[in-house]
């Protein structure tokens, strides 16, 4: 194996995520105003998918994707594992590559993550990374220079490939960091949910907002309420005014705004929680989000209520406009025995949930929690699994049919296991 010079666009998320990424951002290119095709991608295990560089994709990737961690663009990759071989293969490549500028100076950042295979430590390693693009673009005219907020440029150094060809790849951050930062975000509780995986919670769920309300029970801060009312008028995650890398040649021509995609969505969602203090986060999250205004008036409705409270009358009390035949539920519960305002069983709220959620005959629920228990205290089976990680826990999503389809469901499982005794 050589160094290399790479070109593709780089789409990371977390484990298990690459399925629902690549149906949004497909999703995303038709609804753009490009008239381009979207091939399929080269997986990178369960965490990363790279799409032959398209400048106008990459765009659309950077301004509206809202499941994936980080987008960039490859760079450079080498094999070597010592420093002093990783700058000799650097330099030379990153000297040669014309989307780097020439005769002017440039501020950067250099990140280090999944390295732990490389000989050197990860300062070591963001040092040599450091020294080589340094290097290059002295020798391509210009100066760069590091600088920790507000840099040019973010240079991601990350280690990929199968255990015998492992290699080390430089890619230049197109998304404006890690996505999860929405700046949407005002309040929260003491253990949010990334609005990456809140958007991955919805998207798994395949939510159709023009047909179906959605709820969240135990809706904390907001986090998916907002992350689903986002999506389901596509809204950008970020300006291409505020992603610097984007100023690039390359992307000349592309648009300086990113308007909403669907913007003539009106999603009927609702947003509670028991405790009364997550009110206050909710219409904060919301406005900073841009949820507000006559466009979008009762779009979003929050509500103080225990979960278990919740029937049809009442969410059509409270939406009398929504639709009702279908709907989902998508929720975050408590993981472990505390829960918001009280010290209390929370498989006993599971079992609460499932009972209270069964009333709606023909709606699905869509959960990701961190707790083997949940789902034999829902007592339901789930249409889909699906493993992941929150809050540096095993976890999983999971979505459930409700009420007749399930009890449906349970009595042709129970007929094939009968057949086969």
């Amino acid at each position: 194996m050589a160094a290399q010079a790479e070109s593709a666009l780089r789409l990371s998320g977390t484990v298990g995520a690459n399925k629902v990424m690549e149906s949004e951002l497909l999703r995303l290119v038709k609804r753009s105003p490009f008239h381009v095709r979207l091939p399929n991608p080269a997986r990178q295990g369960s965490t990363a998918l790279r799409y032959p560089f398209d400048p106008a994709v990459a765009w659309v990737a950077a301004c509206y994707h809202r499941s994936s961690s980080r987008i960039g663009w490859e760079l450079v990759s080498s094999p070597a594992v010592r420093l002093e071989p990783l700058v000799a293969d650097l330099v030379p490549l990153l000297a040669a590559d014309d989307r780097l500028p020439r005769g002017r100076s440039v501020t950067f950042t250099v990140e280090v993550k999944g390295a732990e295979d490389f000989e050197a430590g990860p300062l070591q390693l963001r040092g040599a990374v450091k020294s080589a693009f340094e290097q290059a673009m002295q020798k391509r005219g210009g100066r760069a220079v590091v600088q920790s907020r507000a840099a040019d440029w973010a240079m991601l150094v990350r280690r990929v490939g199968p255990e015998n060809e492992r290699r080390t790849l430089v890619i230049l951050d197109l998304g404006g960091g890690p996505r999860h930062l929405r700046g949407q975000r005002v309040a929260q509780g003491p253990a949010p949910l990334r609005e990456t995986m809140a958007a991955q919670l919805v998207l798994l769920a395949h939510w159709m907002p023009h047909v179906e309300p959605l709820v969240d029970p135990t809706a904390g801060s907001g986090t998916i309420a907002v992350e689903a009312a986002l999506l389901a008028r596509g809204f950008a995650v970020r300006k291409p005014a505020d992603l610097p890398a984007l100023r690039l040649p390359v992307f000349a021509g592309l648009p300086p705004q990113a308007p909403p995609l669907y913007p003539d969505t009106r999603p009927y969602i609702l947003a509670s929680d028991v405790d009364e203090a997550c009110i206050a986060w909710m219409i904060g999250n919301l406005r900073a989000s841009g949820l507000t205004g006559r466009d979008i008036e009762h779009s979003v409705v929050v509500r103080t209520m225990n979960a278990i409270e919740l029937t049809p009358k009442r969410f059509a009390d409270i939406l009398p406009d929504a639709p009702r035949e279908r709907g989902l539920f998508a929720f975050n519960p408590p993981y472990g025995r505390r829960m918001q305002g009280e010290d209390g069983d929370v498989l006993g709220l599971y079992r609460d949930l499932g009972r209270t959620l069964r009333r709606f005959d023909g709606w699905r629920a869509a959960v990701i929690v961190a707790n083997e228990g949940f789902k034999a205290a829902f007592n339901a089976r789930p249409s889909m699994v699906k493993p992941t990680s929150a809050a540096g826990l095993r976890a999983e999503f999971l979505v459930f049919d409700l009420g007749r389809r399930q009890a449906g469901k349970r009595r042709i499982s129970g007929a094939r296991s009968t057949s086969h005794k």
